[in-house]
């Protein structure tokens, strides 16, 4: 009976302990724990990781499920069953990342000598980075470190591309002209040199490994400027060949849905440049410990920024005055306008992914903010306005006192 009852003391203990909890609080809990699973999956090294990750999220799920409701409505645009269901669709996509590398790894593949030595070493490389990706905020070290190999790999990749736009080229001359007009002959000679030369292999590796460089790199706008160049020299070489191997494959499915394939790699390519510039705007925020949802458009960034100004607003005299000054330091001082507002803008708003309005639309709520952690002191300027007003009335009637003095009459 003792027993009993002291079971059910600890259950109302965890229950008051439970409802003592803040909505704040329960919020950004929950907030924290769903980056630490994003970026656990991002990082994941294996398909076991990730299946042990799926259980943990289904928890976190559960327990989290009695507050749906506040979270609903404070995850906005998303809402509780978006959120998880963003985490799943994470989670199928780097198991396909697995399964891609497992194909990979069992395809048989010739290429000419140059090319096979830098897929090895750009592959060699790509890893590399990724692990010091992770490191990175440890010491000066890591860091030159790694933005010595991530310069090594750009090279690498640039000139291993500049071989599969020589590859590509040698096939224009064939096939300048009206390629419905070939015979069916002329079309077999094209599809054996394309095949020998693996055009359609070497130029999806690229596109890969191209696309992988965004997702293990942390990159700055200048960094990504050089990139797009990149993907629009290789769009301009692939358009000379790709539409017409379209024709000259024409019947042959498998080599027809390879050649689609590769139109959805340049297109991935693409996307990911634009997903790299707010993941690195993300990463800029993390390496100051300011821990942000991710934001993939101009309109999550703009939500998710203003909705962190306005709890870190709405949080002012709950917590204590100087973490609320503290944060408000690094947000603003430390990353908006040292690294946003210096580096990102113009790079957002020249690539049309943040208009002007949402510019201003953030920038006013940071002033907003700036105003409930150091509000303007009116008494001083009252008191500085009254001493200026004091000052002219003083002047103007010593002015008049002096030129109302009569003037004495000659004699």
């Amino acid at each position: 009976m003792k027993k009993l009852i002291l079971i059910n003391v600890f259950i109302i203990l965890i229950a008051s302990n439970l409802f003592a909890q803040s909505d704040y609080e329960i919020v950004q809990n929950f907030k924290n724990r769903y980056q630490q699973f994003e970026q656990q999956i991002k990082n994941a090294v294996s398909v076991e990781e990730l299946n042990a990750l799926t259980g943990e999220i289904e928890r976190f799920k559960n327990e989290f499920s009695t507050y749906k409701e506040l979270l609903d409505k404070s995850l906005y645009p998303d809402n509780f069953e978006k959120s998880f269901d963003k985490l799943g669709n994470s989670l199928v996509l780097r198991r396909t990342d697995f399964t891609q590398i497992e194909t990979l790894q069992t395809e048989v593949i010739t290429l000419r000598t140059e090319v096979d030595e830098l897929n090895k070493k750009n592959a060699e490389l790509l890893n590399q980075i990724q692990i010091l990706e992770v490191q990175r905020k440890k010491d000066a070290e890591t860091i030159a470190r790694l933005e010595k190999l991530v310069s090594e790999l750009r090279a690498s990749l640039k000139k291993r591309d500049e071989l599969v736009y020589a590859i590509i080229d040698s096939l224009a001359p064939k096939l300048s002209g009206d390629v419905s007009a070939l015979t069916q002959k002329e079309k077999e000679q094209i599809v054996a040199e394309t095949e020998k030369k693996n055009v359609l292999y070497i130029v999806k590796k690229s596109l890969r490994d191209n696309t992988r460089f965004l997702e293990v790199t942390t990159l700055k706008p200048e960094d990504l400027k050089d990139v797009k160049e990149q993907q629009s020299n290789f769009v301009s070489m692939w358009q000379k060949v790709g539409p017409k191997l379209v024709d000259v494959y024409a019947g042959r499915k498998d080599k027809a849905q390879e050649l689609k394939d590769i139109d959805a790699l340049f297109t991935s390519w693409k996307t990911g440049i634009q997903r790299e510039a707010w993941e690195s705007i993300r990463e800029d925020f993390a390496l100051n410990n300011i821990n942000l949802q991710s934001f993939y458009n101009g309109n999550e960034f703009t939500e998710i920024i203003t909705s962190f100004i306005n709890d870190e607003i709405k949080s002012y005299g709950v917590k204590s005055k100087e973490e609320s000054e503290r944060i408000y330091s690094v947000f603003v001082d430390s990353v908006w306008y040292k690294t946003i507002a210096n580096e990102w803008m113009p790079y957002l708003l020249e690539n049309n992914l943040l208009s002007s309005q949402q510019k201003d639309l953030i920038e006013k709520k940071i002033a907003e903010w700036k105003e409930v952690i150091s509000p303007k002191n009116l008494t001083l300027i009252y008191v500085g306005v009254g001493i200026l007003i004091v000052l002219i009335v003083a002047f103007f009637l010593l002015r008049k006192k002096n030129g109302s003095k009569p003037v004495e009459s000659a004699t």
